[in-house]
C-alpha cells in the first residue's frame, strides 16, 4: 500500500475497535474486530466522550476555529501575541503568507475534515453489507453519515478554494474528492467547486428524510431534519440561490423555531460583566452541534463597536486585561468568551437570520424586519428594545449582514461570509493586517481568499494542484 496516500487521510481512532492507523489501513487486522453491525457504524458516526460540565467532545463534531484570524473581526498585535501565546502559524495566516501549515507541514484542519470524510465512507460501504438492522436504522444511519461528510467538504471548498462563481466553478479548483476507503491506486486530483457543491447537495437532499425531525438535546451532536434543512439554506444561500433557501429556512423553522432569551444566560463566574453561554445540552435553540475548539480571540475595536449599549451580546467579550490579565494598554481590546457551541452550531438563530437574509434579498421587506426583530428583541436587556422598520432594501441587507456578524460574533463563518459577500455583492471587502513593522492585505475576490494546501500534501500526491498566488 502506497503510503505517500496516508497523507489525505489521518485515521482517528475507532472507539469501539480499538485499531491503530497503520493495523486498519490493511483493514482486516489480526485480533480486531471490523465493524459490521449497525451498532457498531452508529459508534463510529458518534463517538462522543459527554462530560455534564461541558460540551461534547466528538470526531464530528470538531470544526476549524483557525480561519477566523484572516478576517475582519480578529487583531493581532505585539502586545497581543505577547499576552496571548501567538503561534507561527496564526502569525502566518494573519499576514496571508503562501505557507501557513505547521512546523511539520501539516495543516490540522485538512486532516480534520478528511478524517471526517473517510470515517463517513467507512460506515457508507459497511452499510451496504451491514448484518442487522431495520430498514429505517440502515437509513437514518446512513442519512447522518452523509450529512457529516457534506459539512466536511463544504468547509474545505469555503477554506481552500475562491467562492462559488456560477460562471466558474465548472472549472474552479475545489478539493480531492475522497471516494470510498481503499487507498491503493487513489487519485487526489481537486475536484471543481461545482462537483464539491453538487456532492454536498445530493448527500443533503438524498438523504433528509431518513433523519429524525429533531434530535434530543442529548444526541444534538447528531444532524435531524431540522439541522439538514438549516444547513441546506446555508449552502444554498453560498451559491446565491435565494428562493431555494427560503423553502430549506421555512422547512426548518417548522421544526423547530424556539429562540433562547440571553437575558436569561448567566454570569460568567470570572466576571460578572459578561455573560456565558449554556452548555449545548441547555441551550433550547441549538439545532445541530459542532464544536470549534472554544478559540478566544481578540476583536478590532471596529467590530466590537457594533454593538449597542444594550445589546446584551456585547456582554459576551470581555476585558483582556481584566479577564486574562493581559498587559494591554488600549481599552477597547476585548477578548471573545463565548462557549464554542453557539458560533459554528447550527441554531434557530440562524434560521432566522437567513430568512431574513432571502427575504431582504427577495424584496420581502417587511418578513425580514419581522424575523429581525423576533431575534433581536430576545438579545438586548429587558424592556429597552425598540423595533426596526428599515424601508430601503440595500440598507435591510447591509443591517442583516452587520446582524449575522453580531450574532455569529467571531465565528470562523465570517471570512466565507466576506468572500460571498465580495462574489455576489460586490461588497469592495479588503482585509488589512499590521504586525512586527509588515502589512498585508487580502482585496476583494483575490485568489490568496483560498488559503494554501500544506506544500507536503501535494509532493506527496502531485496530482494535487496548489492553489495559485497573488
Amino acid at each position: 500500500m502506497k503510503t505517500t496516500k496516508y497523507i489525505i487521510i489521518i485515521l482517528v481512532t475507532f472507539v469501539l475497535t480499538g485499531c491503530t492507523r497503520d493495523n486498519f489501513l490493511d483493514f482486516q487486522p489480526k485480533g480486531q474486530v471490523i465493524p459490521s453491525k449497525i451498532e457498531e457504524f452508529r459508534a463510529l458516526l458518534d463517538q462522543v466522550e459527554p462530560d455534564p460540565n461541558v460540551n461534547f467532545t466528538q470526531g464530528f463534531g470538531t470544526h476549524h476555529d483557525f480561519t477566523i484570524i484572516a478576517s475582519d473581526n480578529y487583531l493581532l498585535t505585539e502586545e497581543v501575541r505577547a499576552s496571548f501565546g501567538i503561534s507561527p502559524e496564526e502569525i502566518n495566516l494573519y499576514l496571508f503568507k503562501e505557507q501557513i501549515s505547521t512546523s511539520n507541514g501539516d495543516d490540522n484542519n485538512w486532516i480534520r475534515y478528511y478524517n471526517q470524510i473517510y470515517v463517513a465512507n467507512v460506515v457508507l460501504e459497511g452499510l451496504k453489507t451491514v448484518e442487522n438492522g431495520t430498514p429505517e436504522a440502515i437509513a437514518e444511519v446512513r442519512a447522518d453519515a452523509s450529512l457529516q461528510r457534506a459539512f466536511a467538504y463544504f468547509n474545505l471548498v469555503n477554506i481552500y478554494s475562491v467562492h462559488y462563481n456560477p460562471e466558474t466553478a465548472d472549472t474552479d479548483l475545489g478539493v480531492p474528492i475522497r471516494d470510498g476507503i481503499e487507498l491503493e491506486g487513489a487519485d487526489f486530483t481537486r475536484a471543481s467547486v461545482a462537483e464539491i457543491y453538487n456532492l454536498i447537495l445530493n448527500d443533503i437532499n438524498n438523504n433528509i428524510e431518513a433523519l429524525p425531525d429533531l434530535q434530543p438535546a442529548n444526541l444534538s451532536f447528531r444532524p435531524s431534519k431540522a439541522g439538514a434543512y438549516a444547513f441546506l439554506a446555508r449552502v444554498l444561500i453560498y451559491q446565491a440561490k435565494y428562493e431555494e433557501a427560503l423553502e430549506a429556512v421555512n422547512q426548518g423553522l417548522a421544526l423547530k423555531n424556539t429562540l433562547r432569551d440571553i437575558n436569561n444566560d448567566p454570569a460568567d463566574p470570572r466576571d460578572a460583566n459578561v455573560l456565558a453561554y449554556p452548555l449545548a445540552v441547555q441551550d433550547e435553540q441549538l439545532i445541530w452541534f459542532k464544536d470549534s475548539g472554544g478559540f478566544s480571540v481578540v476583536t478590532t475595536p471596529e467590530f466590537y463597536g457594533l454593538y449597542d449599549d444594550n445589546d446584551q451580546r456585547k456582554k459576551w467579550f470581555a476585558d483582556a486585561r481584566t479577564y486574562f490579565f493581559a498587559e494591554i494598554d488600549n481599552p477597547v481590546f476585548v477578548a471573545h468568551r463565548a462557549n464554542n457551541n453557539t458560533n459554528v452550531s447550527l441554531t434557530t438563530a440562524d434560521l432566522y437570520l437567513m430568512r431574513a437574509e432571502c427575504n431582504a434579498r427577495l424584496g420581502n421587506i417587511d418578513a425580514a424586519n419581522n424575523d429581525l426583530n423576533t431575534l433581536r428583541v430576545n438579545r438586548f436587556e429587558t424592556g429597552t428594545y425598540s423595533s426596526i422598520n428599515i424601508t430601503n432594501q440595500e440598507d435591510l441587507i447591509a443591517f442583516v449582514k452587520d446582524e449575522i456578524r453580531r450574532e455569529k460574533a467571531m465565528s470562523t463563518l465570517r471570512i466565507f461570509d466576506i468572500k460571498r459577500y465580495n462574489r455576489f455583492d460586490n461588497a469592495n471587502i479588503t482585509v488589512t493586517h499590521s504586525l512586527d513593522g509588515e502589512t498585508a492585505s487580502l482585496t476583494p475576490n483575490s485568489l490568496n481568499w483560498a488559503l494554501p494546501i500544506a506544500t507536503n500534501y501535494i509532493l506527496a500526491n502531485p496530482e494535487i494542484e496548489q492553489n495559485p498566488r497573488q
